[in-house]
């Protein structure tokens, strides 16, 4: 005869099962990095919410990710809270090689952070930084990107990645459902010579330029707040007095010189 507190072999096995089965959710959780997207989620609605408050007090509660895009290794001397996994042996097709398979999954890692970004920060219709009499450029410093070594090998065979063709990637569309490119939505433009002609010498020398994988870059927007004094830093060769206007998302080299190009004011995001 068993004494009450003694488990059965059914009830011990339904033990088991419920076990397994919490550890098989919790693997899948942590699989579908959750984080993040909370992280941009309430950075979203951090920004909405200023935007709806009278006096658009408070910060922002909005953190850079820092974004590591792998082929199997790690970002060296770079901390990820984001990777983003290539397959450096995809399946090729007739139409394509194996090297631009990879290139286009690298871009598209890359545009996928630039469009999160323009969605985290209103899609340029959001006032989230109010009126301020001399004006300033707030900004937001979405993403710093780094590719761990044998992306950075890989590319030096396939001969890297210019401005001008990722741009030009930018023209498919964002998803398989919806028909919107990533140029329609971040720029509003249908293809690459319409983006070119919108900012003219700007993006001549912009787009001139190649994604070199062995450094790092930031992905950036922000507004330039309203103010009677403001002039646009962003393109300064148009040395116009704006108000109110959103910067557009954009993706530069790493460096103190291109910060101060872009003539940020203050950084909204925190690190």
């Amino acid at each position: 005869m068993k004494n009450k507190g003694e488990l059965t072999t059914q009830q011990l096995v339904g033990i088991i099962i419920l076990i397994m089965s919490f550890v098989i959710i919790l693997f899948f959780l942590f699989r579908l990095n959750l984080g993040e997207t909370t992280d941009k989620e309430i950075c979203h609605n951090s920004v909405a919410l200023k935007a709806q408050t009278a006096l658009g007090s408070g910060p922002l509660d909005c953190k850079t990710s820092y974004v590591c895009i792998s082929g199997g290794g790690k970002c060296e001397g770079f901390n990820p809270s984001i990777t983003i996994d290539i397959d450096l042996n995809p399946r090729t097709v007739e139409s394509k090689s194996k090297e631009e398979i990879v290139k286009e999954e690298i871009m598209k890692a890359i545009a996928e952070e630039m469009a999160d970004c323009w969605w985290m920060f209103g899609e340029g219709k959001v006032d989230y930084v109010g009126t301020e009499f001399f004006g300033s450029t707030q900004c937001a410093l979405c993403s710093i990107i780094s590719f761990d070594e044998k992306i950075k090998e890989y590319e030096k065979l396939s001969g890297g990645i210019s401005y001008l063709s990722f741009y030009d990637e930018l023209k498919k569309p964002r998803t398989e459902n919806k028909q919107e490119t990533y140029l329609e939505y971040m720029y509003n433009v249908d293809g690459i010579m319409k983006f070119k002609g919108s900012f003219d010498s700007y993006l001549e020398d912009y787009l001139s330029n190649n994604l070199d994988l062995n450094k790092q870059y930031f992905i950036l927007t922000g507004r330039f707040a309203e103010g009677r004094f403001t002039t646009d830093n962003w393109f300064p060769q148009f040395k116009l007095f704006v108000k109110n206007k959103p910067i557009p998302v954009t993706i530069l080299e790493k460096t103190n010189e291109n910060y101060q190009d872009v003539g940020c004011d203050e950084f909204l995001t925190k690190a």
